[in-house]
């Protein structure tokens, strides 16, 4: 049942995020056009679907209904396309449907992982492939939107029928809020720091050469198997081994990838091995994993902001992003020695 748990939340990550934004790239774009306006919008939506899975995550941690909570979310994303017309009003659905789905598959998918990070890689890595070809729907003319909404709505279904049959086997843990010890907030602080420079330096890769249309396509599978591998290659070697190898060389390869496709693919593949590593981590730090998953969600939000408000791209150059990269793996690093000193306690 686990592996079929993992493989619906995946398939239907893709499916969520490829439908958002397909909405906000093609409906709510063509309806309100080029400007302050739409640029409101897609801050509104990010906004709500990442920011707010924070506070999502305490109250679906409380409810202990993952599977229904996700569904709602797809139902909340089909209903957005009502409002195609009012792109704002959309983009706050879609943003709130978003959350929610993540949020419900994310605490399930957590919950059956226990110490392991290879189920959340499976799960976060397919969202980046939807997002891809969200954007890309407009310009290959895609106006089959009814697909869409049909396609949310079996996902809904979907959900419903999986709470059935794991509702007596996947469980939350009772939600309570302990004051965290001294160790445990820094081991917090750090991963989520992480995250935040993740998410910073994904929204500033914009090599020339992915101009591309099939070196951007093996760029994003580069994300997807990225994320995979690192849950994989994380539960057989460690966590420590993994984080370190993958952001010491990855930052290395960044110097070289503004001249190089080969290196600067490998590069963001490395790059994302620590993403199902930070998420692992964090949740069984906290125990609750809705909280622990809206957390890291709002870092990523948090990281994206300078490139929603158009700050000046500065650390994209070849020091920029080493630098960057390398102390974030000393960050990482300092996280996840607490995060082994910390569960090695437990029973």
């Amino acid at each position: 049942m686990k592996a079929k748990t993992v493989s619906i939340y995946s398939a239907i990550h893709f499916l969520v995020d490829l439908a958002c934004v397909i909405l906000v790239s093609n409906l709510v774009y063509k309806e309100m056009g080029p400007g302050i306006g739409i640029v409101t919008a897609v801050i509104l939506y990010n906004f709500f679907a990442f920011a707010m899975q924070l506070p999502l995550g305490i109250i679906a941690d409380k409810l202990n209904r993952n599977a229904l909570f996700s569904a709602a979310g797809c139902l909340f994303v089909a209903l957005a396309y009502a409002f195609a017309n009012s792109g704002i009003i959309a983009c706050i659905i879609a943003g709130m449907g978003n959350s929610m789905f993540h949020i419900g598959g994310g605490i399930d998918v957590l919950n059956i992982s226990g110490r392991k990070a290879t189920p959340s890689g499976v799960f976060v890595a397919t969202g980046a492939m939807g997002v891809f070809l969200g954007g890309k729907s407009a310009s290959v003319g895609f106006d089959k939107f009814y697909i869409v909404i049909i396609v949310m709505i079996a996902s809904a279904a979907a959900h419903v029928w999986l709470y059935s049959q794991v509702k007596d086997k996947i469980r939350n843990e009772d939600f309570v809020i302990r004051r965290p010890d001294v160790r445990k907030i820094f081991a917090i602080i750090c991963l989520v720091i992480t995250v935040c420079v993740r998410s910073y330096v994904g929204m500033i890769l914009a090599f020339e050469w992915k101009a591309d249309i099939w070196l951007a396509v093996i760029s994003i599978l580069a994300v997807v198997f990225g994320k995979m591998l690192g849950g994989v290659i994380g539960d057989r070697i460690g966590f420590m081994k993994t984080s370190a190898i993958s952001l010491v060389c990855s930052a290395v390869l960044f110097i070289f990838a503004f001249q190089s496709p080969v290196l600067g693919i490998l590069a963001i593949l490395l790059f994302n091995m620590t993403m199902p590593i930070t998420l692992t981590a964090l949740s069984n730090i906290m125990s609750n994993k809705g909280m622990a998953f809206g957390l890291l969600t709002f870092a990523l939000f948090l990281g994206a902001v300078p490139t929603f408000i158009r700050m000046p791209n500065t650390l994209f150059t070849p020091a920029g992003l080493f630098g960057i990269t390398f102390a974030s793996a000393i960050i990482l690093i300092i996280g996840i020695h607490l995060y082994n000193e910390i569960t090695e306690k437990k029973p």
